[in-house]
C-alpha cells in the first residue's frame, strides 16, 4: 500500500542522538532544549488542585476562557498592546500552535520562507501541510547572527504565502530588534505574506531591561497578518506539560481552534490550570531562572572562546550556545562520535537547516558542574577530531 507524501518526513536528528545516548550510559545530555531542574512547586500545586477539582473533562477547543483572558492580559502588558481573548487560542504545546498556524495559512502548491538555522519542526510542519519550505539562512557576523533582508527578497516567490522565524532563535540565540521586526512586517506587507513568529523564548533574553524580547505584536498594524506561537515550556520549566498558545487575528484563532479539534481536540485541562498559575505567580521565578541562564551563557561563551578552531556567536536570548567549528563538514558524525567516545550529547547543527552545518548546539540550561564537564568533554572530542584530520 502507498503511504501519503507526509510519510517521507525524515526522523529528527536530535532524537537520533538521544537514542544513541540511551545506549551509552553516563552520557551528559545537552542535546534537548529543556532545563534539567523540575517544574516549580507552585505550578505543580495548582495542577494538584485542578485534579482534585476534577478539571479532567473536555475543554473548549480554544482553551478555558479564564486562561485565554490571562494570556491576553499578560501579552498586552508585555508588549504594550491591547489583546482580546478572541485573538488567543490555547494549544496542546507550542509545537501544536506552530502546526495549526501552518495548516491555517499554507497548503499544496504554496511555499513558505523559513529563516534558518531554526528548530526543524517548522520545516517538518510545512512539508506535512503539503507546502514547500524555502530556507533562508541568517548571516554570521564577527560574533553574532544577523538578519539578511536581501536574502529574503531574493528567495520570495509568487507562490510564497508565509514567512516563519523564531526570536529569540533556537538554536542561534539571535534576537530580532524592533527595527528588524518593522522591516519584516513591511516585507510581509509588500509581498502579501503571513508572518509566523515563534516567541517561545521571549522571556529568556539577556542584556535587555525589561527582560522581554521585542515582538511583532508591538508593531502598529502588524496584527492583521501576524501569528505568534508561544509555549509555557521554556520560561516555566513545563516542557512535558504540552501546553502552549497562539496570538492571531480572531478569524485565524478560530480556524486554529477548529483544526485542533481534528488533531488533539484541546490542551489537557489540568495543564491549562497549571499554566494559569504560571502566569499569575511566575514573575519572580522567571527573574531567578534568567539570572541562572545568564551566568551559564557567560560561562559557556568564555570557555568555548578559549578552544582553538571554535567561533562563538554570543546568544542574546534562549539557552543555547551554537558555536561554529572550523572545517567541520559532518556535524552528525561528530556528535555521534562525541557520544560514543566522550559520553557527551550535543545537537548537530545540520538538524537546524541551511546555515547550521559546521555548528553544534549546546544547551546550557543544566547545572554548572554538568555544563563545565560537558564543555571539557566537548573540547577533548574536538581536539581529537582535529588531530585525526577528519573535520574538513
Amino acid at each position: 500500500m502507498r503511504l501519503a507524501p507526509a510519510a517521507s518526513i525524515a526522523p529528527s536528528l536530535i532524537r537520533a542522538i538521544a537514542a544513541l545516548a540511551d545506549r551509552h550510559p553516563g552520557t551528559l545530555r545537552l542535546f534537548y532544549g529543556e532545563d534539567t531542574l523540575p517544574t516549580p512547586d507552585f505550578i505543580k500545586e495548582a495542577a494538584k488542585r485542578a485534579l482534585d477539582a476534577d478539571r479532567t473533562y473536555y475543554t473548549p477547543n480554544p482553551g478555558y476562557p479564564e486562561l485565554r483572558e490571562a494570556i491576553a492580559s499578560q501579552v498586552g502588558r508585555l508588549h504594550d498592546r491591547a489583546v482580546d481573548p478572541d485573538e488567543v487560542v490555547v494549544t496542546a504545546s507550542g509545537m501544536m500552535a506552530i502546526h495549526l498556524a501552518v495548516e491555517a495559512t499554507v497548503g499544496p502548491g504554496d511555499s513558505a520562507l523559513v529563516v534558518t538555522p531554526l528548530w526543524p519542526n517548522f520545516v517538518g510542519s510545512i512539508r506535512v501541510a503539503g507546502a514547500e519550505p524555502i530556507e533562508v539562512p541568517l548571516s554570521l557576523g564577527d560574533d553574532a547572527f544577523q538578519l539578511d533582508l536581501d536574502r529574503l527578497e531574493a528567495a520570495v516567490r509568487p507562490d510564497t504565502r508565509l514567512l516563519a522565524l523564531a526570536s529569540p532563535g533556537n538554536p542561534t540565540g539571535w534576537t530580532a530588534s524592533p527595527d528588524d521586526w518593522r522591516a519584516l512586517v513591511a516585507f510581509c506587507e509588500r509581498h502579501d505574506l503571513w508572518l509566523l513568529a515563534d516567541g517561545v523564548y521571549e522571556r529568556i533574553v539577556f542584556d535587555r531591561d525589561p527582560a522581554v524580547a521585542p515582538s511583532p505584536l508591538a508593531i502598529p498594524g502588524a496584527g492583521s497578518r501576524t501569528i505568534v506561537a508561544q509555549s509555557f515550556s521554556k520560561a516555566y520549566r513545563m516542557t512535558g506539560w504540552r501546553v502552549g498558545y497562539a496570538v492571531a487575528p480572531p478569524e485565524v484563532a478560530r480556524t486554529m481552534a477548529s483544526l485542533q479539534e481534528y488533531a488533539v481536540s484541546h490542551a489537557f485541562g489540568v495543564a491549562q490550570e497549571a499554566a494559569r498559575a504560571a502566569i499569575r505567580d511566575g514573575e519572580p521565578f522567571i527573574a531567578e531562572a534568567l539570572g541562572r541562564y545568564r551566568r551559564h551563557r557567560d560561562l559557556a561563551a568564555d570557555r568555548l572562546a578559549r578552544i582553538e578552531g571554535v567561533r562563538v556567536p554570543i546568544p542574546t536570548g534562549a539557552f543555547y550556545a551554537f558555536p561554529r567549528l572550523e572545517g567541520l563538514a559532518d556535524s552528525v558524525g561528530f556528535c555521534e562520535a562525541l557520544v560514543r567516545e566522550r559520553r557527551v550529547g550535543l545537537a548537530p547543527g545540520s538538524a537546524f537547516g541551511a546555515g547550521g552545518e559546521g555548528h553544534v548546539r549546546i544547551c546550557f540550561a543544566v547545572d554548572e558542574a554538568t555544563l563545565l564537564e560537558a564543555l571539557d568533554r566537548f573540547e577533548a572530542g574536538w581536539r581529537s577530531t582535529r588531530d585525526r584530520g577528519i573535520s574538513r
